[in-house]
């Protein structure tokens, strides 16, 4: 879906729905011909946004309204010329399809910035989110309500008949309720995209926009216990390095926990939590001096967490995927005649909980709690096979809250809370942190700011005095964020020991970035084109401490979408004077002097509603050293079968030729760093195939092969002065290959309830053998040691109301 990423403008015409009380409810069978429908007022003349802003949709779109005490219902009736012609592939819940669809947005405290969001496609498929700030741009679809819809095709085009259980949504305790509200329908074939209360693409977030619906009387935000109970079974097998494979059986069980607090707050908790089934982190070869963030893919941790972003200071991989905090002192702890023979590589999560909502003072509140249990390594002596354990990470708890405060104006200020608190000698660390935008009567100008101050506590970190404790980092930025033209500008800083990782992630403190940036924006059609869009942005950086240069930059960027729906986009990147890098030594103090460049790319992306489709993309950047250039290039086709078969397929190629770099260290001090000319180069293949049997059944099938290497053909000791001399000292190539296979059935057997079964191969080899070509490299990845888990997850879901009612059935006297 499109919700989040158009923005909108002030509000053109501000429509008011009007709901109506039934006794009697719907029958939810995607026809509109029970007698409340009838009787009830419609919601018509949908105006389009996108292509071509302002003008009616040409197919015409009615929405009513009803409600009971439980739930609120909408039918949709969406006429069509040409039903016959309506776009419906099936892609599975929450997936974004070449199908039409209508949607419901909620904005219950009508404050501009939070909505709850409701769609569906002809044949049925749900898609629901839930944005916590609009101007994030971000949806949290992996928000899972449980709410009811049919759908039909008819002769006159598609119904929607919806039933979205008050339960499912947060609205303030009052005897009326007034909502914003929008409606929004897409007609794919066309790509015409409308609002029933108009957006105007030039200004704020959309949801600034809505319209209001009245009519609501006398509910009352519903008890909500909703419980989550799940079984699981795994067999997992590896093969081992003297021959022979190792298999065993696990099995699971737990509970996640929805509980209502009140109308506005929510606890969710997870008991004895199961992660097994989550795809496979795309893993890549890293030649950086940083960290890489991966994509959180677990449902607890990527659900309701758009509160605790604020301020950018949680990263929820910390939880459960960081390495022991002390796995590698395990080495050092080894006594003579032991090796290792088991070192976990990540965290047991114990439990989790959290509590969200936002009351109808337009107050948010987030507190997040999770415990890890302790990691042990596993010593070995040699002769005797006699086993100790090391301890590679204590008792841990990780809590987080927030406060988000609505102001005037769609505004909002936000403070939040970070802790790690860890048994025993290892340091706790505490980062808070704020967050604001402040925006104009308009909506037109706004102030942002964020910043944060962590802090270190242990033996090590003792006396506040100690600089080594604490750091602090801050964004303090002017922008237009509406009209055609939109500009930014402003600064941010991290202070030398500025840390937040702990919780966090940061890749690297100690800089000061100034920045300022326009852009153009055309949202009308004009000549052959339905878009236009730009931005020019230059950069100039500092060492925080001591304040010193480092580079300069500057970007811009231009692209179009055409009558026809093919987008194209080209960009540059210069960096026009040679700077000074202080992070690719891994030494504190030592310097490395970079090159001037010249980046020039661009992309292109077909019409997606085409059966086969293409996306194109290409870089080229030339350095003023000899002989030394990227080329970057990627190629994406997609392929629709019909509306139950989709394959994509994506081949990235990178190189970075004669690249210079950190290859290892000089001596054994390693205080002495060794830089090399090397040819850095990485494949990737992905081919995803997804078939859906249909709306609630589908399998899902990810085929991922990657290769990078560095090749080294010189090397260089490091100069005080940041230059380079010839070294007689080496280093090892590096070669990573990853090989994985997900493949994934989801069967949505009953709303909240599923059935999952997954089979997870892997292959992972790190060594310093480069093959000749690919192919040679595909030989070899398949020949080394494989990886392979089957696991089935049987989840229930069950509304404690449901309970209540067989609890008060009579029994029968006998």
């Amino acid at each position: 879906m499109v919700w989040a990423s158009m923005p909108a403008a002030a509000q053109i015409n501000r429509k008011i729905a009007q709901a109506q009380r039934v006794s009697e409810a719907p029958k939810l069978d995607g026809f509109l011909d029970d007698a409340c429908w009838q009787n009830a007022p419609a919601a018509t003349d949908f105006i389009v946004d996108n292509p071509i802003p302002f003008i009616p949709l040409a197919q015409n779109t009615e929405v009513k309204i009803v409600y009971t005490d439980e739930a609120i219902y909408f039918g949709f009736m969406n006429h069509d010329e040409a039903p016959d012609s309506i776009l419906k592939q099936l892609s599975g819940r929450d997936s974004d399809g070449n199908s039409d669809y209508c949607g419901i947005s909620f904005n219950c405290y009508r404050d501009g910035l939070n909505a709850f969001i409701f769609a569906v496609s002809p044949y049925g498929e749900q898609w629901d989110s839930r944005i916590g700030s609009a101007d994030d741009g971000d949806e949290d679809v992996g928000w899972n309500a449980v709410w009811y819809c049919k759908t039909q095709i008819t002769d006159k085009g598609w119904i929607a008949e919806y039933k979205i259980p008050f339960a499912a949504i947060r609205f303030p305790d009052s005897e009326e309720q007034l909502w914003g509200i929008n409606f929004v329908r897409e007609v794919r074939r066309t790509r015409h995209h409308a609002f029933w209360s108009p957006v105007d693409p030039a200004g704020p977030p959309w949801i600034a926009q809505m319209g209001l619906l009245e009519g609501v009387k006398g509910i009352k935000p519903p008890r909500r216990i909703f419980l989550y109970p799940y079984a699981s079974a795994y067999y997992n097998s590896s093969e081992q390095p003297g021959g022979g494979t190792i298999g065993n059986f696990s099995y699971n069980g737990g509970l996640d926990l929805k509980l209502g607090l009140s109308d506005a707050f929510t606890l969710d908790a997870t008991l004895i939590p199961d992660f097994g089934q989550t795809i496979s982190d795309q893993l890549i070869l890293n030649l950086s001096a940083f960290d890489i963030q991966f994509t959180e893919n677990r449902p607890f941790f990527n659900e309701g967490l758009e509160l605790f972003s604020k301020a950018g200071i949680f990263y929820s991989r910390r939880i459960g995927f960081d390495e022991p905090i002390n796995r590698w002192k395990a080495y050092n702890e080894l006594r003579e005649g032991e090796v290792l023979k088991d070192n976990p590589d990540k965290d047991q999560v114990i439990n989790a909980m959290k509590i969200s909502g936002r009351d109808a003072k337009g107050l948010g509140f987030g507190f997040f709690n999770a415990i890890t249990a302790p990691s042990f390594a596993i010593a070995q002596e040699v002769e005797t096979s006699k086993t100790r354990e090391i301890q590679t990470s204590p008792l841990t708890n990780y809590n987080v809250f927030v406060f988000d405060q609505n102001l005037k104006n769609n505004s909002y200020v936000s403070l939040i809370n970070t802790s790690v608190l860890r048994s025993g000698d290892t340091y706790d660390a505490n980062v808070t942190g704020y967050d604001y935008q402040i925006k104009n009567a308009k909506n037109s100008h706004a102030i942002q700011g964020r910043g944060a101050l962590n802090l270190k506590f242990g033996p090590e970190y003792a006396g506040i005095s100690n600089r080594n404790a604490y750091g602090h980092s801050q964004l303090l930025q002017f922008a237009k964020i509406s009209g055609n033209l939109q500009w930014a500008a402003g600064s941010y800083y991290e202070s030398d020991k500025y840390d937040p990782n702990d919780l966090g992630f940061l890749q690297a403190p100690n800089s000061i970035n100034y920045f300022a940036g326009a852009g153009y924006n055309v949202f009308k059609p004009f000549g052959r084109w339905n878009r236009l869009w730009s931005w020019a942005q230059a950069n100039y950086n500092n060492l925080y401490l001591p304040y010193t240069f480092t580079d300069a930059s500057i970007t811009a960027k231009v692209g179009l979408n055409s009558k026809k729906f093919n987008s194209f986009e080209i960009s540059y990147e210069g960096v026009p004077a040679r700077g000074y890098d202080y992070f690719e030594p891994r030494v504190p103090g030592a310097v490395f002097r970079t090159y001037k460049s010249n980046l020039i790319g661009g992309w292109f992306s077909s019409d997606y509603r085409k059966a086969v489709a293409i996306d194109l993309g290409t870089w080229y950047s030339a350095y003023e050293n000899d002989g030394r250039h990227r080329f970057n290039w990627r190629v994406a086709p997609r392929f629709r079968f019909n509306d139950h078969l989709f394959i994509t397929y994506v081949y990235s190629y990178q190189s970075h030729i004669n690249d210079l770099g950190f290859a290892g260290w000089a001596d054994d001090t390693q205080q002495n760093p060794l830089f090399g000319k090397r040819n850095a180069i990485s494949h990737t293949n992905v081919l995803n195939v997804q078939y859906a049997f249909g709306p609630w059944m589908t399998l899902n099938t990810r085929f991922r092969h990657y290769w990078g290497y560095s090749s080294y053909k010189n090397f260089y000791n490091l100069q005080a002065d940041g230059y380079l001399t010839p070294s007689d000292s080496v280093a090892n190539n590096r070669s990573f290959n990853s090989f994985t296979i997900d493949m994934m059935y989801k069967w949505i057997f009953s709303m909240g309830s599923e059935l999952n079964i997954v089979w997870k191969h892997a292959i992972l080899d790190n060594n310093s053998i480069v093959a000749d070509n690919l192919i040679d490299d595909l030989d070899y990845t398949f020949g080394q040691l494989k990886n392979n888990s089957i696991s089935v997850r049987l989840i229930f879901f069950v509304d404690y109301r449901s309970l209540g009612a067989l609890a008060k059935r009579k029994t029968p006297v006998m």
